[in-house]
């Protein structure tokens, strides 16, 4: 059974941690005292999403945290940056997007998948390929970027796609051999709507 799919319980946690809900303490760091008591007498509804720093001075040059995908059907994934660690986790999934939330100058990465598991995989193992991941069942994949337009195919939760473009909040995806538009807060991976927002802590 592939890692995702250990726990297809996908739906709570990537609804508060695609909304920025599930790390509220940490948002609080970042705004500060002041502004944590004002979010805290609005109520978590109320509360304005924490922006994500993004940071430039790393060892690639490229920002962190930024969204990769696994290159291969394999990938062992550590508990530190080296070979010599524990493998935590193991992938079998080519092609899954992941995030990479830091990373060292031995070329080590520390990624965290879509349930917020975190580990070290080696930078050979990842590719800059736009993936996304399905987050519902049932995906309408349509004609063109509108709601209204016909319906060409429907995807799974947690299918993996190719993310081809983007545009007005929707991605033109494929899978499988079927292409389409898809409204980007239905996946979790390369230009979708949500995946950065929130508090990072890498």
């Amino acid at each position: 059974m592939p890692r995702l799919f250990s726990a297809l319980s996908v739906s709570l946690f990537a609804a508060l941690y695609l909304t920025g809900a599930a790390l509220p303490a940490q948002a609080s760091i970042n705004n500060g005292a002041a502004q944590d008591a004002a979010n805290q007498d609005r109520g978590a509804q109320g509360a304005p999403e924490a922006p994500v720093k993004v940071r430039l001075d790393t060892p690639s040059g490229l920002p962190v945290p930024r969204l990769v995908s696994l290159k291969a059907e394999k990938t062992f994934c550590r508990s530190g940056p080296s070979f010599s660690h524990p493998v935590r986790l193991t992938f079998m999934r080519a092609g899954l997007p992941v995030m990479i939330v830091a990373e060292t100058k031995d070329h080590w990465r520390k990624i965290r998948d879509v349930e917020g598991d975190e580990c070290w995989t080696h930078k050979s193992k990842l590719s800059g390929d736009e993936t996304a991941l399905v987050l519902e069942d049932g995906l309408a994949l349509r004609a063109k970027p509108d709601a209204s337009a016909p319906a060409r195919a429907r995807l799974g939760r947690g299918v993996i796609a190719r993310v081809d473009g983007a545009k007005d909040g929707w991605l033109k995806v494929s899978a499988d051999g079927r292409k389409g538009w898809a409204r980007a807060s239905a996946f979790w991976g390369a230009k979708a709507e949500a995946p950065l927002s929130g508090a990072l802590n890498p």
